[in-house]
């Protein structure tokens, strides 16, 4: 683990000496572009080149390049869900950092997965026992953490956090990093519910709704207006989808509606209150009485989780969206037409990296491909709608 970073001067000495980039470079043998990458702290010379430019300036290496420590950042993290382990994350977790609203927010990685991390948790404490589940970030109860980066600080400056449950989102956020040097962006899986909590506590800049209200936006807004009341809030659209049964191909149990679910012997797959799976199917079996299906295992983590479960023989069926049923090769049965949407602060909305992650919806190549990917409709992908605060429409 790297805890230290390295420090150069060579710009002053070089300036002292009245030399430029380029003249530099030819006295140590090495091109102006090498230079500008050792002044910019972008390339670690070699100890040859070391010795040279130490030898070319007359001073020691140790005046040119010194080791400092690699300041450390507090951060919130947000509490662990209800049926998760009521634990911090230990130290040397690996977290995404971001910046929302002048505070530093972090996420956990998932442990089972490796991709880059922004930084390492070094200390946590965890929120009093009685603290809400998603705590407002300038609380005294929430959570908190002192992390060392591993990348640099103005690339976490620069990082946009989004919470959701659409896999999509996962596409988004590396097409931002890939085509903007100003702007990145990381995915953190959470149901709608959620996501609309850890963005109204500060720890995200986006939050992914999506609610059985049709293909209108009716629901979703109302949702928003309900969390964030006298707020001017954006509402954009990221896709539409069908939500519905995920059942084995050609659908050998004949499962068509909620009381289906019911069968002695079908094994659904739960899904964690909050999410808008869960909604559904509660509404569904709402004129059922106060039977509940047969849950199957633990509680997926998202949709592709549900499919998955229901591909492998672990489960009969369960409420996912229609392109998490076609990736692994299964049955749908359609139940309802939902908007995915983004939820901003407009305070926010204009902000660089955030307003280049809404810039990237209507990128080509992200068009393209998400129009390609089945169970997607992205035909209103982009379009937005502000609410104005205490205003009754949007």
């Amino acid at each position: 683990m790297t805890d230290t970073r390295l420090h150069n001067s060579v710009r002053p000495y070089r300036r002292d000496l009245g030399l430029s980039q380029e003249a530099l470079g030819d006295r140590v043998g090495v091109s102006r572009h090498a230079i500008m990458a050792i002044e910019g702290g972008r390339q670690v010379p070699s100890t040859t080149l070391a010795l040279r430019l130490a030898d070319t300036f007359d001073c020691a290496v140790k005046d040119l390049f010194r080791l400092e420590p690699v300041p450390e950042l507090e951060v919130h993290l947000p509490p662990l869900r209800p049926a998760a382990p009521a634990s911090p994350p230990a130290p040397s977790s690996r977290v995404a950092v971001g910046r929302v609203d002048g505070r530093w927010a972090a996420h956990p990685l998932p442990a089972h997965t490796t991709g880059a991390a922004d930084a390492i948790v070094v200390e946590a404490a965890p929120a009093p026992s009685h603290a809400p589940s998603i705590p407002k970030a300038d609380s005294p109860a929430a959570d908190r953490a002192r992390v060392r980066p591993v990348r640099d600080m103005q690339q976490l400056e620069r990082n946009v956090l989004v919470a959701g449950c659409a896999p999509l989102l996962a596409n988004l956020a590396h097409r931002v990093g890939e085509g903007s040097g100003n702007a990145r962006a990381t995915w953190i899986p959470a149901s709608s519910h959620r996501a609309l909590d850890l963005l109204a506590a500060g720890l995200v800049h986006i939050a992914g709704l999506h609610l059985s209200g049709g293909a209108s936006s009716e629901a979703n807004v109302h949702a928003v207006r309900r969390r964030f009341p006298g707020k001017r809030m954006l509402v954009v659209n990221l896709t539409r989808w069908r939500q519905g049964f995920v059942v084995a191909a050609r659908n050998p149990l004949d499962i068509r509606d909620a009381a289906d679910l019911l069968r002695p012997g079908v094994r659904v797959v739960g899904r964690e209150p909050g999410t808008g799976a869960d909604d559904l199917c509660a509404r569904l079996l709402a004129g059922e009485g106060s039977r509940r299906p047969d849950y199957s295992g633990p509680v997926a983590e998202g949709h592709l989780d549900v499919a998955r479960r229901v591909h492998c023989g672990a489960a009969d069926t369960g409420v996912a969206i229609e392109s998490a049923a076609l990736a692994w090769g299964l049955g749908f049965v359609p139940l309802v037409e939902e908007r995915f949407d983004l939820v901003i602060s407009a305070a926010i909305a204009e902000a660089p990296p955030v307003s280049r992650f809404l810039e990237t919806l209507d990128d080509p190549g992200f068009r393209t491909e998400a129009a390609s990917l089945p169970g997607y409709d992205t035909s209103i992908s982009g379009h937005a709608s502000t609410l104005e605060a205490g205003s009754a429409r949007p």
